[in-house]
């Protein structure tokens, strides 16, 4: 059983470069907002999910979340924080 006192930082994000290239494809680029929403969007969708998977499907450490219209995955990476990546990228 995991220990969900050593839950994934939700604030601690790093996105890929598919992720990124989300804000230039939007004409965003520059737009110090992106970060700021998806980082409030990847905290809503964390705090839904519970803090151990007991049915197969997603917990606190992997998750899906829709942003912007397109189906993203957050995953716990080796620093205790999330990584959001496209579902191409995993």
């Amino acid at each position: 059983m995991k220990n969900v006192n050593n839950l994934p930082e939700p604030t601690k994000l790093v996105m890929t470069r598919g992720v990124a290239a989300l804000q230039d494809k939007d004409g965003l680029e520059g737009d110090y907002l992106f970060p700021i929403a998806l980082s409030k969007a990847v905290k809503e969708q964390y705090d839904k999910e519970p803090d151990i998977c007991t049915d197969g499907g997603n917990d606190k450490e992997f998750f899906t979340l829709q942003f912007r219209g397109v189906k993203l995955f957050a995953a716990v990476n080796e620093l205790n924080g999330l990584t959001v990546m496209l579902p191409e990228e995993y």
